[in-house]
């Protein structure tokens, strides 16, 4: 026996496939962060090379279970939706009028579904505390190398880098999963330490929306901590809603935009108005994939168009695709909200954050940002893994010291 323990710990299948899931973990959580304050496709490269690397120690260990796991993720409804969502996409390609850079924008959602899939199924069923200590750790770093970066360019009166307002916004959503880990581990002084960076960082943000969708976060994130069942059914089911009453939003919202505001925010309700009355055929087909952000160029939709994720959706995937991420969005946030402790307010408030985001114009299907959220949702389910499963033992109480046993018994 203690010569099968010893051999069993000196494993070295075992040991490349811990080293290769601490690289491919921390590729994700620790480099990822810190590599988007210097160039602007970090995500859409680490993003795959952390997954594969994940997927490969994976099938090193227990290739068994990866390949259970993936195809029990895949033939589940959630799995069946998305899956769903992405075939009638691709599907949309037949009708887009610009097929070439549609195909584009269908692969890389496919490789980040397939990416999100794989990843899922290749954590273990236990993670290691010490690979979950560099979500918190990356975002920290590269969060506070950011906040030093913005105030250097406003004490020498320059624009913020591109790239790092880019890599603000990785870091804002990356902050839900860690915050949901310092908490989980009762780091009380951590946690509020990363919320204060990250409160200034967002603030620097406010015209773009990142404020306003961290507020949104932060506001399902205390629900969600107060009343866990409840809080989350009334945001799923107000995401999901407003997916699929799109349509009606700028006939509801064009008089009171009118009555209180003007200009390019009454001229896009407009033009949104316009293209459901001209052509409410296609709102069951949609448009074809990619035909938003074409169209915009080729001025087949006026420049004033929104460019928002629920009029993305409904132009270029019509109601098929609306309803299917609408109810691909509910499972994920109901599904958020079952995992343990403070891990259920932080998924929640990472979808309402990464939807809100997404409603309010930003990034919306761009590579980088899908890689991203890739990379948040892994990260989710590799602290979910690294959650005590059981309670403490425990002590037994000690025996009166005059206690005897019974006849015939023996000592307790």
């Amino acid at each position: 026996m203690p010569h099968r323990r010893s051999h069993a710990l000196l494993d070295p299948s075992a040991d490349a496939a811990r080293l290769l899931r601490r690289i491919g973990f921390g590729t994700l959580a620790l480099a990822l962060p810190l590599a988007a304050l210097v160039s602007r496709r970090a995500a859409v490269v680490l993003a795959p090379i952390g997954v594969v690397l994940l997927v490969i120690a994976a099938l090193i260990e227990e290739p068994g279970r990866f390949i259970a796991m993936l195809r029990r993720g895949v033939l589940s409804l959630p799995g069946m939706i998305l899956i769903g969502l992405v075939a009638w996409a691709l599907l949309s390609l037949v009708w887009s009028p610009y097929t070439a850079s549609a195909t584009e924008k269908a692969g890389n959602l496919v490789l980040a579904i397939a990416l999100g899939f794989a990843g899922m199924a290749a954590l273990p069923e236990r993670m290691r505390a010490s690979n979950l200590n560099l979500v918190a750790l990356g975002t920290g770093i590269a969060g506070a190398f950011a906040l030093a970066l913005v105030v250097i360019a406003e004490f020498r009166h320059e624009d913020t880098d591109a790239g790092v307002e880019r890599a603000i916004s990785v870091i804002l959503i990356m902050t839900w999963p860690a915050l949901a880990w310092l908490l989980s581990r009762e780091r009380g002084l951590s946690a509020l330490g990363l919320a204060l960076v990250v409160g200034l960082l967002a603030l620097t943000r406010f015209d773009d929306g990142e404020a306003v969708a961290m507020v949104c976060g932060a506001a399902a994130f205390g629900a969600v901590s107060a009343e866990r069942r409840s809080a989350s059914a009334i945001i799923a089911a107000i995401i999901a809603g407003l997916m699929l009453i799109a349509p009606l939003l700028p006939f509801l919202l064009i008089p009171l935009v009118a009555a209180f505001a003007q200009g390019e925010a009454a001229q896009s309700l407009a033009v949104w108005a316009d293209v459901i009355s001209a052509d409410p055929v296609k709102l069951v087909t949609g448009h074809g994939l990619d035909t938003v952000l074409r169209g915009r160029v080729t001025g087949a939709l006026p420049q004033p168009a929104p460019v928002t994720l629920l009029f993305e959706v409904w132009y270029e995937l019509g109601l098929v695709g609306a309803v299917a991420g609408a109810a691909s969005l509910y499972f994920a946030i109901r599904a958020a909200a079952r995992m343990p402790g403070a891990l259920a307010a932080g998924g929640v408030a990472a979808f309402s954050t990464a939807f809100a985001l997404s409603a309010l114009g930003f990034a919306t299907f761009q590579t980088w940002w899908l890689m991203t959220l890739t990379a948040v949702v892994l990260m989710f389910g590799a602290i979910a893994r690294g959650q005590y499963r059981t309670d403490r033992p425990v002590a037994p109480l000690l025996k009166p010291a005059n206690h005897r046993p019974k006849a015939g018994g023996t000592p307790a």
